[in-house]
């Protein structure tokens, strides 16, 4: 598994949508409580998902295949 697939696998993990609630209450007992609404915070966590899915699941092989006669 390459470091980008690696990479994309922890971001799934962590923002998964289920998880916003659980981000919340980290940051507020660090007393930094995070500046977004409801909506925002579940787009910024589908945004961050969905790059963690496409580093995990897109190719890395940037080669052609020949045909083989």
């Amino acid at each position: 598994m390459m470091k980008r697939q690696r990479l994309g696998v922890v971001l799934m993990i962590l923002f998964l949508p289920i998880n916003g609630p659980l981000w919340r209450m980290t940051m507020q007992e660090f007393w930094r409580p995070i500046p977004l609404g409801e909506l925002e915070f579940l787009g910024l966590s589908l945004i961050l998902f969905l790059t963690g899915a496409i580093l995990t699941f897109a190719s890395g092989n940037n080669s052609t295949s020949e045909i083989v006669e």
